[in-house]
């Protein structure tokens, strides 16, 4: 793996982010009970903040890597594997809501998987055609 330093590194700030979120938030879930629309604001709330989380490592990740990887995948399963973690064994008792959050938790995390890899696509096409200005540059003076 060429990549193997620059996806430890990844990996581990992005599982501490990860479970530093749902650590600082998780008092929240007492108040889905409460009613479907604070339920709804609640869970929208996660999904946004774990979208970006993934959307931001995965771009972030794929812009330097020298050659097209699927480690984008991972990486979003590693992000999502705290919060699940915490929702299914520390949060008892298990509601339907901790469902519903865990379904919505997957498809953000997904999605900014996704969303991200095409970002960090786009990113590194536009870094490495910065490179090839600057080392023509430098080769002219």
């Amino acid at each position: 793996m060429q990549n193997g330093a620059r996806f430890f590194a990844y990996s581990t700030w992005v599982i501490m982010i990860s479970l530093a979120i749902i650590i600082f938030t998780h008092q929240f879930f007492q108040f889905m009970a409460e009613s479907l629309p604070i339920a709804i604001f609640i869970i929208a709330g996660f999904g946004f903040l774990y979208f970006n989380l993934s959307y931001a490592a995965t771009k972030r990740f794929i812009k330097k890597v020298p050659v097209p990887t699927n480690l984008h995948i991972l990486l979003g399963i590693l992000i999502f594997l705290p919060p699940a973690f915490w929702i299914v064994i520390v949060n008892l008792p298990f509601s339907q809501y901790d469902l519903l959050l865990l379904l919505f938790l997957v498809l953000a995390t997904l999605t900014g998987s996704i969303y991200g890899n095409r970002a960090g696509i786009k990113a590194r096409y536009e870094y490495i055609q910065k490179l090839k200005e600057y080392q023509k540059r430098a080769e002219e003076k």
